[in-house]
């Protein structure tokens, strides 16, 4: 303020005598301002009481002034625009790191351990229209991250309007989302990055394909709120989620003229924050999509060669041909679940039913021989449906600083987050024909995550995968760091 009004001061004089001169008029001092002063000839020095400003000393003030003003343009112009990250608008940059080993012991044979960086992210959040009044805002969220050692994709990438008033906390809220982004099944499923429990996800997440992002429209809402002013708690009766996808992967357009369409129900017991209920949830989740699968019909001509020399007859193939099937099939998914995150102690529990199309190649071999009509084997196509199933159990119990009394009310900044120690077991199994339930891939989880810092975690993993129907026991240990800003 000071600097403003220092730099103003020279335009305003100079505009002031200009006018009061233009007009003939004398100018006037103001009070508590400069002023010219040309001492009388008959005032001696001695008889005047205060100190007089001479014409140079005001002129020397200007200089000084202005002298000051385009020095601190000259430093914004130059400096400014090289050392400041500039948007239109307000910009959140954020991401998240991963930074493994893993050891694999295998009966039949060790993998050798390694080093890696599977996951490495950044997101651009930000705001193309903030209300100020009822909050019904327009956010946006880019992200990119690394699928390998040079390949980079897209996550998320979505448009996001806010329908209800969001500033009213007690309110309900409804907002849509169009764009890539998450699909709302279950808890696992749902989970971005930065907040799975595991280092690796549960079998059904990524064997059904629940757990990568998807192209399409999302409607979000809330019913019945709970507010706790107190710690600026909100949690709401009733959560529902609507969407229709393409139903084909992240970064991909549809393959069939249907979209796939999910729902998912969440109910929360709606208590105050210190209540022991908190964080109590049951959903329920449901999927209907499309997909097409194709098979194929290989023909194949054989004939039987006989060598003069009276040896052994040989087969030989003539000719191969190949022809391809497509059909549509239901790809449908459901699912039930159980929370209680809380302290110290918490579990999840999933279950997750799928059916998919299946195809299954035919062939058909026609064996030319002596006779007049040829041997023909034929192993005709068919498309079938499978049901899927699983299951996912995780304990963990919570201890550390965060949960000692004096430390329970701390602000939680990342560089003070009090220390906070997670041990877990997960049990999780995935059948993938129910036809045939006897075989199935079942995976025991002992884990540790240590939370250092809010975004900040280190995390111990021993998988243990027993036989199944003739197959190796399989063993893991993956430690991973993971790191967010």
């Amino acid at each position: 303020m000071m600097v403003a009004l220092a730099l103003l001061a020279p335009v305003a004089y100079g505009e002031q005598k200009g006018a009061h001169a233009a007009a003939g008029i004398p100018a006037e001092p103001e009070a508590g301002g400069l002023q010219e002063s040309v001492p009388d000839e008959a005032t001696s020095a001695e008889e005047s009481k205060e100190p007089v400003a001479r014409k140079s000393d005001v002129d020397a003030v200007h200089t000084e002034v202005e002298t000051l003003r385009d020095q601190w343009q000259q430093s914004l112009s130059r400096s400014y625009p090289y050392t400041v990250v500039q948007a239109n608008r307000p910009l959140i940059v954020s991401g998240v790191g991963q930074i493994r080993y893993d050891h694999t012991f295998n009966e039949i044979a060790n993998a050798p351990d390694s080093f890696t960086v599977p996951f490495f992210s950044l997101a651009f959040a930000g705001n193309l229209r903030r209300d100020y009044l009822e909050g019904k805002n327009v956010d946006y969220l880019l992200g990119i991250q690394t699928t390998g050692t040079a390949a980079i994709s897209i996550t998320d990438a979505w448009l996001s309007y806010q329908i209800f008033n969001s500033l009213d906390s007690t309110g309900p809220r409804l907002s849509i989302t169009a764009g890539q982004q998450k699909k709302y099944f279950g808890i696992e499923a749902t989970a971005t990055e930065a907040f799975q429990p595991t280092i690796k996800l549960a079998q059904f997440a990524t064997n059904l394909g629940l757990s990568a992002r998807e192209l399409g429209l999302v409607l979000a809402g809330d019913l019945l709120p709970n507010v706790d002013f107190g710690y600026n708690y909100r949690v709401p009766l009733v959560q529902y989620w609507l969407g229709a996808i393409n139903g084909n992967g992240a970064n991909t357009s549809d393959n069939n003229n249907k979209k796939d369409l999910f729902a998912r129900l969440q109910i929360n017991a709606p208590v105050n924050y210190s209540h022991p209920l908190r964080g109590l949830s049951f959903g329920v989740s449901g999927y209907r999509g499309w997909d097409t699968k194709t098979a194929t019909n290989t023909t194949t001509r054989t004939t039987t060669f006989n060598p003069a020399n009276g040896g052994a007859a040989v087969p030989v193939t003539i000719s191969t041909s190949s022809a391809s099937i497509s059909q549509n099939g239901s790809k449908d998914r459901y699912g039930a679940d159980l929370a209680y995150v809380n302290t110290p102690v918490g579990f999840t529990l999933e279950y997750v039913r799928g059916r998919d199309p299946a195809a299954v190649n035919g062939t058909v071999t026609v064996a030319t021989t002596t006779s007049a009509t040829p041997a023909t084997t034929v192993k005709p196509y068919q498309f079938k449906e499978v049901d899927e199933e699983a299951y996912t159990f995780t304990l963990f119990y919570n201890f550390g600083d965060q949960f000692v009394t004096a430390a329970k009310n701390q602000d939680r900044y990342d560089d003070y987050y009090p220390v906070t120690y997670q041990p877990f077991f997960r049990f999780d199994r995935y059948v993938p024909d129910a036809a045939n339930y006897g075989v199935h891939s079942d995976l025991y989880t002992a884990g540790f995550n240590w939370f250092f810092a809010q975004t900040t975690k280190l995390q111990l993993n021993y998988n243990y995968k027993p036989k199944n129907n003739g197959s190796p026991r399989s063993d893991e240990l993956l430690a991973q760091f993971q790191f967010g800003f």
